[in-house]
């Protein structure tokens, strides 16, 4: 059955296989969902805009332009339990700064409840998994926001500057940072102390004793707490020296509250994959516990799926000689019973098989190449 599949469908297949081992189950959403719930939560979305119309009910409806949204308004975690789903979904939204509606494809998983150490280590473990499966080479950074929150929080800067300089973060300018601190008020060592944490860039473990020596306050050391616990999962999942740190990940909204991860591959030109946690979204949503998920984003894969030979419309071209359609029905069935694909038509004009066969007197398919 794999023969007949296209790549990208083989990995679908086993993405499925990679979240349902560890109990996670599917998902399927939808292609409509109130347009209320994404006004209310627009700075959760990515940038771009959503496709609305009104149904014959008179209500306001969008083409859904987001899956997590959606998986946790309608699903909840009960006491001391969890729920664990995954989904291959299709949103629509408008890529920010361009022209026109985009139909973009993802796979991924969400996890809802206690989002200890464990779960988290299982989220960002299946993460890994998910690049691997993609292509070899692949490679997961994380940051952790509670760090970069804590790191900012020192400066005593307003809201405002606080945008200005997580935009700063996410594209390392340690320049523009230090011009907009500048601006601020601020400098001395809480300055530079930002500047030297974007530039960290490495494995995980390598540089959590330089995230110890730069924690400040509360929040950065929760942050190195659970990076530390993190770690100690993902080398018991196998995976630790696949994962890298880096504080540019940054996200300007107010829901992602801790972990967040992109994951890139060898041919592809952006992130491929991105996540975190979510607590925040709950709570706005009138729910507690947590949340922490990811999106393959399946679409950015075209371009490793380009056929690497020629392609060819059958094994088989069957032409039709005169033999009658009962006799052309007839070989292809027992073509098709020996496994091959059959092209049945009067000329090989305009098409590529594998070989040409025709039928000859004695009923018998004869091959011409």
């Amino acid at each position: 059955m794999d023969e007949i599949l296209s790549r990208e469908e083989r990995l679908v297949r086993a993405l499925r296989s990679l979240y349902s081992s560890c109990g996670y189950r599917p998902y399927r959403m939808s292609k409509f969902e109130e347009y209320d719930l994404y006004a209310e939560n627009r700075s959760f979305l990515p940038a771009g805009g959503v496709i609305t119309f009104t149904d014959t009910n008179g209500r306001l409806m969008a083409l859904k332009p987001d899956v997590t949204l959606s998986i946790a308004k309608n699903l909840t975690a009960g006491p001391g339990g969890s729920v664990r789903v995954y989904y291959d979904e299709s949103v629509y939204r408008a890529p920010d700064r361009q022209l026109g509606f985009q139909e973009i494809t993802q796979a991924g998983l969400e996890y809802l409840g206690e989002a200890d150490a464990y779960a988290m280590g299982e989220v960002v473990s299946l993460a890994a998994g998910s690049l691997a499966l993609i292509e070899a080479g692949s490679v997961l950074d994380l940051s952790h926001m509670g760090f970069i929150n804590g790191l900012i929080g020192a400066l005593g800067v307003g809201e405002r500057a606080r945008g200005e300089l997580l935009r700063a973060i996410a594209g390392r300018n340690a320049h523009t940072l230090r011009e907009l601190c500048t601006q601020c008020g601020v400098s001395g060592a809480p300055v530079e102390r930002l500047c030297r944490a974007v530039g960290l860039y490495g494995p995980l473990r390598e540089n959590l004793r330089e995230l110890r020596d730069m924690s400040v306050n509360s929040e950065t050391e929760r942050a190195v707490r659970e990076l530390t616990e993190l770690d100690g999962v993902l080398e018991s999942f196998g995976v630790s020296g696949g994962v890298n740190l880096d504080l540019s990940i940054t996200s300007d909204t107010d829901y992602y509250n801790g972990l967040v991860f992109k994951g890139y591959v060898p041919g592809a030109p952006t992130a491929v994959l991105s996540g975190g946690r979510y607590d925040s979204l709950l709570t706005r949503l009138g729910k507690s516990g947590g949340a922490i998920g990811f999106a393959v984003y399946l679409n950015l894969l075209e371009r490793l799926y380009e056929p690497a030979g020629p392609e060819y419309d059958a094994d088989v071209l069957l032409l039709d000689g005169g033999s009658g359609a009962a006799g052309l029905a007839a070989a292809a069935r027992r073509l098709r019973g020996e496994g091959l694909s059959v092209l049945v038509q009067r000329s090989a004009a305009g098409r590529r098989c594998r070989r040409t066969a025709r039928i000859n007197d004695g009923g018998e398919v004869e091959y011409l190449d």
